[in-house]
């Protein structure tokens, strides 16, 4: 039997040197960048901003019902703040356990909008998680860096690529992309997309770990940046992963950027997999990010 013990602790992808990269001389409009970033936002923001809205719109609320003055609030102490912000926080949730009421116009046209603020409130926040809980992940991670070394005598780009869930991604599909600046015999300034060629770019059923490999040679793009200081900041590789995912049924995506500094030159990955005296296979995720200066042809084999 095959024996596949792996770390199931996935990595988040941090792009936020590769957007550092990009800039818009016309800013979007804010609200649909808002309601993006509250998407894609990690759970611990987005509930620590859930929390303190909610906060805030009490302590708010409490502060308009002492504007009205003493007496505004029936068995609350007078000039007390705390009575009123759990009187709000009761208002706010509809819970009304009748002991505090509101007494004039003002107070009760306060409580009304709260009502309503709050009906709206855990509507919006409820569709928000939902929309998050609902919207499909791929679960794979991608290495660190980049590797540079020959593999069968030519020189050859690596990098590592895992499933970080028990369940299958089918028809996986990686590309892999050179986005560079250039400039026309004009002097205009573009930025120009060559998809780099893998050596297998597709797999009918992706469970583990995939090493993707492109080959450097006459006719590849990279050849005129790779070790060219001059163009040390006007390039990076941009990979996408694409597959059907088994247990969540839906299409899902995957991206990396590798920064020119993530490409490690004359080295390569050490091996993952080792065989057990049993014959079965044992892949060590624990090396996943693990490369040392080549000084051998040794790899973990292009797909596991």
């Amino acid at each position: 039997m095959h024996k596949f013990p792996i770390n199931r602790n996935p990595a988040r992808i941090d792009l936020d040197e590769y957007r550092a990269t990009l800039t818009r001389s016309e800013v979007a409009r804010p609200e649909n960048n808002f309601y993006h970033w509250l998407l894609g936002t990690s759970w611990v923001s987005f509930l620590l901003l859930v929390i303190a809205v909610y906060l805030g719109a009490n302590l708010l609320f409490a502060f308009a019902y002492l504007a009205c003055g003493d007496g505004a609030i029936t068995h609350a102490q007078p000039g007390s703040l705390l009575d009123v912000f759990f009187f709000s926080v009761q208002t706010m949730a509809t819970i009304g356990y009748g002991r505090m009421t509101p007494v004039g116009s003002w107070p009760n046209a306060i409580v009304t909008f709260e009502a309503f603020f709050g009906i709206v409130y855990s509507a919006l926040t409820t569709g928000l998680a939902f929309a998050r809980f609902t919207r499909p992940t791929a679960g794979v991670r991608f290495s660190k860096v980049a590797v540079v070394g020959n593999h069968d005598g030519i020189k050859t780009l690596k990098f590592r690529v895992a499933n970080d869930r028990s369940s299958h991604i089918v028809e996986a599909q990686l590309r892999l992309w050179l986005i560079a600046e250039s400039r026309t015999s004009e002097g205009e300034r573009y930025r120009r997309s060559v998809e780099l060629p893998l050596h297998r770019s597709e797999s009918p059923v992706f469970s583990l770990t995939w090493m993707a490999m492109h080959s450097i040679d006459e006719t590849s793009a990279l050849n005129d940046y790779l070790g060219n200081s001059a163009h040390n900041s006007s390039w990076h590789l941009l990979i996408t992963f694409t597959g059907y995912h088994e247990s969540l049924s839906n299409q899902v995506y995957a991206r990396h950027v590798y920064l020119p500094r993530d490409v490690q030159q004359n080295a390569t990955f050490i091996d993952i997999v080792t065989v057990s005296p049993d014959g079965g296979r044992v892949i060590d995720l624990s090396n996943f990010e693990k490369w040392v200066p080549n000084t051998s042809d040794r790899t973990a084999g292009e797909f596991l």
